[in-house]
């Protein structure tokens, strides 16, 4: 006889079901290194607030277009760097909620004229698991943090799928802090080659 008495039964596992996958129009492959197009360029600079867009993933179906924020409190009073801040998270903005005309938003125009907006157009059918026509662009906001006087932020815009050969214009407003429409053509003609040179982790 041990000392221990026989522990409880462990009851079999029901059979898992297969891994859903993510549907590849929604963010960049996760399990894919991608090629860098090196990209340092301001797109909107005021008083409290910096944009600008730091560089390109390619991976072998989009690109992903990555966007530093930047705010700094420059001699404002208390309440109005908290009003501040909370416009910049996009919480609220100056005085209430969100107006819808005056949030972040970004767009691209291609290389063949096509214009493409964050405004989610896969979810316009209903199913965001059904693929959607023509080219989307998906915004992934990475968070923030920050002190008494600075804040910074992140966003992957993910362009879906690969560009048409050519020039790609950056377009950006945010009314709510000030910035209007701003734009930022980039030499992406390297696109298609170093889509080709994008690698899988892990075999397919």
């Amino acid at each position: 006889m041990t000392f221990f008495p026989p522990g409880p039964e462990i009851p079999e596992l029901e059979e898992e079901e297969a891994e859903p996958s993510q549907p590849r129009w929604w963010q960049a492959p996760e399990d894919e290194l991608p090629e860098l197009l090196p990209v340092s360029e301001v797109l909107a600079v005021t008083d409290h607030v910096a944009v600008a867009l730091i560089g390109i993933a390619v991976h072998s179906d989009g690109v992903q277009l990555q966007v530093e924020r930047r705010l700094r409190r420059n001699g404002l009073p208390l309440r109005d760097w908290n009003e501040l801040c909370n416009a910049f998270t996009e919480h609220m903005s100056f005085g209430g909620p969100i107006d819808a005309t005056g949030r972040l938003r970004f767009g691209v125009v291609l290389a063949d004229g096509t214009k493409v907006t964050d405004a989610s157009p896969f979810f316009a059918c209903g199913d965001p698991m059904v693929e959607p026509e023509g080219h989307t662009l998906s915004r992934r906001q990475l968070g923030g943090g920050g002190g008494g006087s600075t804040y910074s932020s992140a966003d992957h815009l993910w362009l879906w799928p690969l560009p048409p050969a050519g020039p790609i214009e950056l377009v950006m407003q945010w009314p709510a802090l000030g910035i209007q429409e701003t734009r930022l053509v980039v030499d992406a003609s390297l696109v298609p080659e170093l889509a080709a040179r994008a690698q899988s982790f892990w075999p397919r």
